[in-house]
């Protein structure tokens, strides 16, 4: 176990879950809200602390109720917040997260009004009772005498920077890190194409540092200190996308994990990215070691007819799903009449007639083409049944796509 301090944001999370991305000036309903303690630095502690490292973090918060929910959040996650500056004018950060159910994407609104860890705060904590300090790449009128003063003070503890958006004087403190983490946002603001692109441009002037570049779905680009070959290591592939956010620092958190562990740098990218993998087939960043539930099918295409609906329930989903047969395929709509928001088992059975290929809905007599989920006839004339996205596996197995 390795004591490992963080220096960067903390933020309070809003994570509304959508059943896709809306359009400009739409209105549509989450399914789900939840708070969550975020930001980098915080979220790559949490994953640290589960890989069996004691995590402390200096950050600021406000005087308000979300930094009350903060501190209360960083306890839970067993992350020690005793190095926090506390400001009473300002509001602590949030972020209003969308996270897209149909693709697993995240967009995030980020809102602060807060001053940031400040050289003088930052200076009274005794940084020479960690083995490991980890900056986020921000704060720049604080951060180059923070790092300066653990270059001067610390004898062996390595220094690790995360460096995800581009920002003035930011590159003269590059040199200040052992470990610099570069974000594909901060590689294509500087105007590269990819990771290697930008570590072959840094090579030169940073001989002694190592260098990695991350590049979602592209995987990740790195350089050993003392050498010069730039190598990529692909990303793993994923079956099924489930939730991206805090990706990028379950890959920070398993890149520092393994160096902690005396790991090269190859391994080291190689099981961060394994971990950042394994992180996004599952959601949120609670108990993420556990292993991955193999996704059970919805059912098998031989019991599913034309002469009847089979409905199923689907624990991503906030309804059931209604599965019928149209010709050689399998149609999949959402258990949800848009009349009323009404299963449409709700009353009775879901009648089928096979010859006008319709489906009934059992409260107010809405009838549904099979082929579209159009309604044809009823309350809700030429809306629509929500389509579900599945595969069908050579056994036949029906799977959420």
């Amino acid at each position: 176990m390795a004591k490992i301090l963080g220096i960067g944001n903390c933020v309070l999370d809003i994570v509304l879950d959508t059943e896709h991305y809306p359009q400009e000036d739409a209105e549509i309903r989450a399914s789900t809200r939840t708070f969550k303690v975020g930001g980098n630095v915080a979220n790559s502690l949490y994953v640290l602390d589960q890989l069996g490292h004691k995590a402390s973090l200096v950050t600021s918060v406000g005087g308000d109720n979300e930094a009350r929910q903060l501190k209360q959040g960083l306890e839970a996650r067993r992350i020690d917040a005793t190095h926090t500056q506390r400001f009473l004018q300002g509001a602590t950060p949030t972020s209003y997260i969308l996270r897209n159910r149909e693709t697993g994407s995240r967009t995030i609104t980020h809102y602060r009004d807060l001053p940031e860890v400040s050289f003088d705060f930052f200076a009274k904590v005794e940084i020479e009772n960690w083995d490991w300090l980890h900056f986020e790449g921000r704060n720049m009128p604080h951060l180059p005498g923070m790092l300066n003063i653990a270059r001067t003070f610390l004898t062996h503890q390595p220094i690790s920077l995360e460096v995800e958006k581009p920002r003035d004087g930011i590159e003269a403190v590059f040199e200040q890190a052992n470990l610099v983490i570069f974000s594909h946002h901060y590689a294509q603001a500087k105007g590269y194409e990819d990771g290697a692109a930008l570590l072959t441009a840094l090579a030169p002037s940073l001989t002694q540092q190592h260098l990695v570049c991350t590049w979602g779905s592209q995987g990740a680009w790195y350089k050993a200190a003392g050498e010069t070959q730039v190598v990529h290591q692909p990303a793993n592939p994923i079956d099924q996308m489930v939730d991206t956010l805090a990706a990028g620092d379950t890959f920070n958190a398993g890149l520092i994990d393994a160096m902690i562990g005396q790991a090269s740098l190859a391994e080291a990218v190689k099981k961060a990215s394994d971990l950042a993998a394994h992180k996004c087939q599952k959601a949120g960043l609670d108990d993420l070691l556990a292993p991955i539930e193999s996704p059970k099918p919805l059912a098998n295409r031989h019991a599913i007819s034309q002469a009847k609906v089979t409905i199923v329930p689907a624990s991503k989903l906030a309804h059931s799903v209604i599965l019928i047969a149209d010709g050689d395929g399998i149609k999949a709509y959402e258990n949800n009449c848009p009349h009323q928001d009404v299963p449409l088992n709700e009353a009775y059975k879901v009648d089928v007639n096979p010859f006008e290929k319709t489906m009934k809905c059992s409260v107010h007599d809405a009838f549904f083409k099979i082929e579209n989920g159009e309604c044809v006839d009823g309350p809700c004339l030429n809306e629509s049944l929500k389509p579900v996205a599945i595969r069908v596996e050579e056994n036949g197995d029906i799977y959420l796509a």
